[in-house]
């Protein structure tokens, strides 16, 4: 259990843990199902970043900005790789192994730009609405869990769906992963309910929604789930949560 707890937050932060030695002889994917936990961690950094902001009385947008850029470098940017990834595939080519190909090339196109500059925004403009109309508690609760919803709706996705390469990042988790993974996850998604039911129900709920899209678009524009479509999942299920939390706010 351990190891895979290591190898998850090694994975999605950019925490000098280490990976595991013993990391190529578990089943495969068997750390996604403490994604969540590891977005705890993020969520914790995140809240303590808000939690000092708010002691330096900043203004709510640059608290914001701030916060979106510190989630961006715990993470390394590593699933906003995938969202720029998975817009330059289906906006560039119309048959499956082209959108694969391009997805595949490290460049970003112009569709991957666009696609970064409106989803960051969103996250700005929602994390500065959240700022100026929730207390604090509220808050933090959301800065934290919101990292840990989004990285279930990763497992979720994970789950019966198929990897359309031979080899890639995604080939050890998607369609890898079973009940139990599905189960394990969710659990430490649990404590999201903890402050405040309806905060929690939306948390979820909104955070799921672009990976149910996801497992549909995906299939039909490029034969599966691959790794930059999982990152995209966690991005978009970041974003529409801040969104949907925001309207019991309004």
């Amino acid at each position: 259990m351990f190891p895979s707890i290591r190898s998850a937050i090694a994975f999605l932060t950019i925490l000098p843990i280490g990976l595991p030695h013993d990391l190529p002889q578990q089943r495969p994917g068997q750390s996604a199902a403490f994604f969540p936990l590891a977005g705890w961690v993020i969520g914790g950094v995140l809240a303590g970043g808000a939690w000092l902001a708010g002691l330096a009385h900043l203004p709510a947008s640059v608290t914001a900005v701030l916060l979106v850029a510190l989630s961006a470098w715990f993470t390394r940017g590593l699933h906003l790789d995938g969202w720029a990834d998975l817009l330059d595939g289906l906006g560039g080519g119309f048959e499956p192994e082209r959108r694969l190909a391009i997805m595949k090339d490290s460049a970003t196109g112009a569709f991957g730009v666009i696609g970064l500059v409106l989803l960051l925004g969103l996250k700005v403009v929602c994390l500065a609405a959240l700022i100026d109309r929730a207390g604090m508690m509220d808050l933090l609760l959301v800065v934290a869990a919101v990292p840990v919803v989004a990285r279930w709706a990763m497992i979720v996705l994970c789950f019966k769906t198929r990897y359309p390469r031979q080899s890639g990042t995604g080939h050890s988790f998607v369609g890898q992963l079973g009940w139990r993974d599905l189960a394990l996850g969710g659990l430490f998604v649990l404590p999201v309910l903890g402050w405040s039911w309806a905060i929690g129900l939306t948390l979820i709920a909104a955070g799921q929604l672009p990976g149910l899209w996801l497992r549909f678009k995906a299939a039909k524009a490029l034969g599966g789930i691959t790794g930059d479509v999982l990152g995209a999942c966690c991005e978009l299920g970041e974003a529409c949560a801040l969104l949907g939390v925001l309207f019991l706010f309004l």
